[in-house]
């Protein structure tokens, strides 16, 4: 997770606010439940995530486990979010 992408900068500051938890907290190796964002959360999170980024997260992709982690959250939106770019470009 590089943090000195704006891009990831901004996906991280963004679940923060969501989940009312400070941004140096989150950790790629964080798992979203110890953030309090049970799965029913984590679906709702990915919504405002799609939402906020105008992108689409598939449901069967990295984010569909129980075991995701920050980490793995942040950088799935990150490669959605370049691909979309990439396309615009």
């Amino acid at each position: 997770m590089q943090t000195d992408d704006p891009a990831v900068a901004e996906i991280v500051e963004f679940i923060s606010g969501e989940v009312g938890v400070d941004s140096s907290l989150l950790t790629p190796e964080t798992p979203v439940s110890e953030l309090g964002i049970s799965s029913l959360d984590l679906i709702e999170t990915i919504f405002k995530l799609e939402s906020r980024f105008g992108i689409e997260i598939p449901n069967d992709g990295p984010l569909s486990g129980n075991d995701v982690t920050v980490g793995t959250l942040v950088e799935h939106v990150a490669e959605l979010l370049a691909v979309q770019k990439a396309k615009s470009a």
